[in-house]
């Protein structure tokens, strides 16, 4: 065990001093990065360097305490005895001589005497005696965490590899919990030492040291096949990446903030994670994906490329992989699941790559991926239990983020925040260290221009590298960076893509037009080049056409790529890499042709000249197509790729070595594009799929071309710098809701589709509800109409209400959950109200049926109008006061005679189904809610109220033109809902009685009897509580009110219509006339209409309501006695009814005198009225 945990610890590190035993292997990528240089103190903390070149010396040059080193003598040769009892002893001596304070100063030599001491301590590791071991542990812990000791540099390192030897060979489980717990609260120390005021170079240095040398540990490769769960090679891992965990999760201001330490995480935490984050074992990938969250919430200013990298190259890979284990897909959706309960932090994702021209939408993707584990049909992982698990916590997951986006709106509109951006040193709720912060980017391609980035100048990293860089700190304003607009830029540069990928020039046409792509060719190179998602056949096809533009495009094309010091065959596969081969000769003799110009302007000597590239270019495509096509069964052998080429150089032949090495590399290595290796793979992958073996080594390939790819980007983006920002403008919310809410609501559908029985967990039903219900609150608050309509509509569908089918727990939730959304999103459901109002509708004539109340047909139909009315005392159809008014809590008789709707199903299946739904809502739904949907409309804003009236009309509409089957359940609800809103200021009040009395005038000639009776007393007692209402001199809010009694009053073909009219209006003079203003108006409009009415009876009533209302309330008309001259003049002109002109001739005469009477006592008052009198 000794031999094989030195073997994983023993390396030497790189760039600590040759003096100390490295921990850590060097670095896998190659040449080892420069360590940046701590010579210098934090120039904050002390600008000249003194005071921290003070602290570092101040240990070092205080003299030994004498007789020290006289004394350390024996115990050292003691320590170097090998026998375990006396090793203890004089152990646990040298850790009181250092507890103490007595080990410090130099010693003979110069040399530091902590350093001898604890080269002293540390050289017992090997000794497997529990105690010395313990004793080892508890000495190296006094010796760094003492505030006298001075362990800095190669013997802090020291101190930690004999720790974590310790914790690898030993057996025992208290000595690897003691070593365990010593390693942390040694690093807690020494990065405790870094955050402390005026801290200095050297504690710089040792908290860069340690930190390098876990990361390099924890980038060590497992051996194949993988080891058991007690292996030293497992537990090193484990333990170097719990202890980065602790790190980064512990980390200070300095820590976060310093800029050696954010390089240091580019080139060492990142690989590291890269590495790990694609581990088949359930631990390691656990925390490696625990340290990505924590870098996501600490480091995100810092690391936007890698942190979009390792999310889009990473977690989403092993998503959408079917070679991921179920383990892996679980622990990275609970990492998702993590990212996406913090608000803020959701929102600048995607802020920062869905809106990031250039980049990977992570969040769209993120959704994208969860939505399609949660649909397929595939299985995910080992068992089908473990698929249910995924998909359950995939769900989760999504409603986590409506759960987000809805807090994130609601804290930044309570906030009341004006600002788009976040300043620096202000930290949004719950994200630590969340900041705007700017880095140098290079010029956008030419399609992405003019997308806002800010930019500034390069810095250089600390060691001289690439990555790293200074960071700039700015503030972004609502102006300057339009985040909707970027964000609706880049779908429609995905659009372009895909039109070009289905027709190169319209699609370039497009990206012209639509998204500003530059009519250049060097711009339109750099599209093709640059732009993922591209079609490679397309672009092939593109850069070969014949056309002038497009030759000048491939020119561009092939102009923008290095050949330089490349072989022939390396220069033609670069230039092939990134798009197919055309089948045209003509296409592919211009891109042979421009290939050849280039590869011999940039490699002067190697060809005569750019014809024997041409042509030898074109032999190598031959060869590949020979060599690796399975349809050519005699393939050219090296020799004749040698003859076929000879002369071609100039008339000269080529170097037959050189002829043969080409030969062998093409013969051996296809030339592939990026787009043929990637459908290669999956194809295998999905070949092998059934066979669990394989499945994990096809896995084990797959990560390893996800880690190379990711580990180019992380070069390709070293050189770029971009804005980071952290949004508090709430507008950002909309286009987040945009990018995902179809990816929500196909999700969340699938718990509610019929292949699912009632089994789902009412936990899992209750949580879909809830997306829901935060789904529409999103779309609703934005004025987004059709995704609210959309969500809407789909819970409108679950609840069975009219669909025959039997309803259960989940229909049951919906139905709730609309309930929900009327109550408290009311005022933005707009359309939706359509929906909603169906529901209750539905809802209505369920119950009716669970209650066994009265049905609308026994007032619908003659046949059971007689048995319903003798049975229960009810008053005929149409008699005034039917309908009692739904202020209040309603009487008895009130409750008695409210018509209650029903429907009359076709077949007796239909029968019991409703017969068992109607059980099930009557026991489960509470109807108070529902009448706190219609009390409540009078708190919705003005144009709700008038949204609500309109539908609520339109559904009353459908109900009563049901064929045998009319409901009046709307119908008595618009009576209610106008009670309640009638007291609206008079512009809203106008605007919804516009709708409603066109709705009155229509229903009113309903062809069934009862329906428009019902509707006239209706609009009888809405006037009446109208008429309540002072009105002002000079306005007409009383004329429009009762005005559809005059337009009925016209159109109605009923004799009983109109006759209800009549006692309508009659009973409104009677008991409202002193309130009447405007409202004679209408009043004498509708008594002029009945003056002309063929049938006697209508007009006797109308003519008796008008002699009774000049009679009785002369003085009450005001400056409406014109008009009720005009109205008794109309029964004067009577000829068909002899008798009632004679009566309006005497009424007449007595309306003159009553009229000169007035104008004689107030002077002029009448006289135009009294001069009309005569005249008729």
């Amino acid at each position: 065990a000794s031999g094989e945990a030195a073997a994983a610890v023993e390396a030497e590190e790189g760039g600590a001093g040759a003096e100390a035993a490295a921990i850590l292997s060097p670095a896998p990528s190659g040449r080892e990065p420069a360590t940046p240089s701590f010579s210098s103190p934090d120039h904050d903390a002390d600008p000249d360097g003194t005071a921290a070149a003070a602290a570092r010396m101040a240990l070092d040059d205080v003299a030994p305490v004498p007789g020290t080193d006289r004394y350390f003598v024996p115990l050292r040769l003691a320590c170097e005895s090998k026998l375990p009892r006396i090793m203890e002893v004089s152990l646990h001596c040298i850790q009181k001589i250092i507890a103490y304070g007595y080990v410090r100063g130099k010693v003979a030599g110069e040399k530091p005497f902590v350093d001898v001491v604890m080269e002293t301590i540390c050289s017992c590791k090997d000794e497997e005696d529990k105690e010395v071991q313990l004793q080892i542990v508890q000495a190296v812990n006094t010796a760094v965490t003492s505030a006298v000791t001075a362990v800095h540099d190669t013997t802090l390192l020291l101190a930690v590899k004999t720790c974590f030897y310790i914790y690898l060979v030993s057996k025992n489980g208290t000595i690897q919990k003691t070593a365990n717990a010593t390693l942390t609260q040694m690093l807690d120390v020494v990065f405790a030492r870094l955050e402390s005021p005026g801290a200095s170079s050297m504690a710089q240095k040792d908290a860069f040291l340690v930190f390098r040398s876990l990361c390099k540990l924890s980038m060590k490769p497992l051996p194949e096949p993988l080891p058991a769960d007690d292996s030293i090679e497992l537990r090193s891992k484990l333990l170097s990446l719990q202890l980065l965990y602790s790190i980064i999760a512990s980390s200070g201001e300095r820590f976060r903030g310093g800029e050696k330490f954010v390089w240091a995480i580019r080139q060492y935490l990142c690989l590291s994670l890269l590495k790990n984050g694609v581990s088949p074992i359930p631990a390691i990938l656990q925390l490696s994906l625990d340290i990505f969250v924590t870098l996501i919430k600490y480091f995100k200013a810092h690391l936007k490329s890698e942190i979009g990298v390792f999310f889009s190259n990473i977690l989403l890979r092993i998503l959408e992989s079917s070679n991921s284990s179920g383990p892996q897909k679980r622990l990275t959706i609970q990492a998702l699941r993590v990212l996406v309960a913090e608000p803020q932090l959701m929102v600048d994702l995607f802020l920062n790559y869905d809106c990031d021209l250039e980049g990977k939408g992570i969040f769209t993707s993120m959704c994208d991926g969860l939505s399609r584990l949660t649909l397929t049909l595939q299985a995910l992982s080992e068992t089908t239990e473990q698929d249910a698990q995924l998909k359950q916590l995939a769900l989760e997951t999504l409603v986590a983020i409506a759960d987000s986006m809805v807090a994130w709106e609601r804290d930044v509109k309570a906030e009341g925040a004006g600002a788009a951006v976040t300043p620096v040193g202000q930290r949004p709720p719950s994200i630590a260290d969340s900041s705007s912060v700017s880095m140098v980017g290079p010029e956008p391609s030419p399609v992405h221009r003019g997308g806002g980035e800010a930019a500034g100048e390069a810095g250089q990293s600390p060691g001289g590298g690439e990555a790293g860089g200074e960071v700039t700190a700015v503030v972004a304003s609502r102006e300057s960076v339009d985040f909707e607009a970027m964000f609706h830029r880049k779908h429609e540069v995905h659009e372009g893509v895909i039109k070009f990928n289905m027709k190169p020039k319209r699609g370039i046409r497009y990206l012209r037009e639509v998204c500003g792509l530059e009519d250049t060719p060097q711009a339109v190179a750099r599209f093709l080049r640059e732009t993922d998602g591209l079609d490679k056949r397309a672009v092939g096809d593109y850069l070969g056409e014949g056309e002038d533009f497009c030759k000048q495009v491939l020119y561009a094309y092939v102009d923008s790529i290095d050949f330089a010091n490349l072989t022939f065959d390396q220069a033609l596969r670069r230039f092939l890499t990134h798009f197919w081969l055309p089948g045209e000769a003509q296409k592919i003799d211009r891109m042979m042709e421009k290939f050849a110009e280039r590869y011999c302007s940039q490699n002067e000597g190697v060809f005569a000249n750019a014809d024997t590239a041409y042509v030898l270019a074109y032999s190598l495509i031959m060869l590949n197509t020979d060599a690796h096509s399975s349809q050519i069964k005699k393939k050219m052998t090296q020799q004749e790729f040698v003859n076929m080429n000879r002369g071609i150089n100039d008339s000269g032949d080529l170097p037959t070595p050189f002829l043969e090495s080409l030969y062998q590399a093409i013969t051996t290595n296809e030339i592939k594009i990026k787009e043929m290796m990637e459908h290669e793979r999956r194809a295998a992958a999905a070949s092998n799929d059934a066979a669990r073996t394989s499945r994990s080594k096809l896995f084990n390939l797959e990560s390893a071309i996800m880690v190379k790819e990711s580990q180019e980007l992380f070069k390709a983006k070293a050189r770029k710098r971009a804005v980071y920002h952290s949004s508090r403008n709430v507008e950002h919310a909309r286009p987040m809701f945009e990018a995902c809410w179809c990816a929500l609501l196909a999700s969340w559908s699938t718990i509610m589709e019929e292949r699912y029985d009632d089994a789902v967990p009412v936990e899992l039903v209750a949580l879909v509800m809830r997306g829901f219900a935060n789904a529409v609150h999103i779309a609703a608050e934005f004025g987004m109409a059709t995704e609210r309509d959309a969500f809407v509509t789909m819970l409108a569908k679950y609840t069975y209400l009219d669909s025959g089918k039997t309803m259960g727990g989940r229909n049951i939730e919906a139905f709730k959950t609309i309930l929900s959304l009327a109550l408290t999103d009311g005022d933005h459901l707009g359309g939706a109200w359509a929906q909603v109002l169906k529901c209750l509708s539905e809802f209505q004539r369920l119950h009716m049926i669970g209650t066994g109340a009265k049905t609308d047909a026994s007032i619908f139909f003659p046949a059971a109008r007689a048995g319903a009315n003798g049975a229960a005392g009810l008053p005929p159809p149409g008699a005034p006061g039917l309908v009692s008014p739904p202020s209040g809590r309603l009487t008895a008789r009130q409750q008695s005679i409210l018509i209650q709707p029903a429907r009359v199903r076709n077949s007796s299946k239909d029968a019991e189904v409703e017969a068992v739904n109607s059980a099930t809502m009557v026991d489960s739904v509470d109807v108070v809610a529902i009448d706190r949907i219609f009390s409540g409309s009078a708190q919705l804003n003005a144009d709700a109220i008038v949204e609500f009236v309109t539908h609520l009309c339109a559904v009353s509409r459908e109900e009563l033109d049901a064929a045998g089957d009319p409901q009046v359940y709307s119908l008595q609800k618009i009576v209610e809902v106008a009670y309640y809103n009638m007291s609206r200021v008079r512009l809203v009040w106008a605007r919804i009685w516009e709708v409603l009395s066109e709705f009155f005038a229509e229903v009113g000639q309903h062809p069934n009897l009862s329906i428009a009776m019902y509707a006239v007393d209706s609009l009888r007692q809405l006037a009446t509580k109208f008429l309540e209402r002072e009105e002002l001199l000079n306005y007409q809010f009383q004329r429009e009110f009762l005005k559809p009694f005059q337009d009925l009053m016209g159109a109605a073909k009923s004799v009983e219509v109109r006759d209800l009219i009549l006692v309508c209006l009659g009973h409104m003079v009677q008991s409202r006339a002193r309130s009447i203003r405007s409202g004679w108006s209408s009043l004498f409009g509708v008594l002029s209409l009945a003056a002309a009415d063929p049938l006697s009876s209508v007009a006797k009533a109308g003519f008796d309501l008008a002699r009774d209302t000049v009679r009785e309330h002369f003085a009450l008309i005001g400056d409406h006695h014109a008009e009720g001259v005009s109205c008794i003049a109309g029964y004067l002109r009577q000829r068909p009814h002899v008798d009632i002109a004679l009566s309006a001739a005497h009424c007449l005469a007595d309306y003159a005198k009553l009229l000169h009477a007035a104008a004689a006592a107030d002077g002029a008052t009448g006289a135009a009225a009294g001069g009309a009198a005569r005249g008729a």
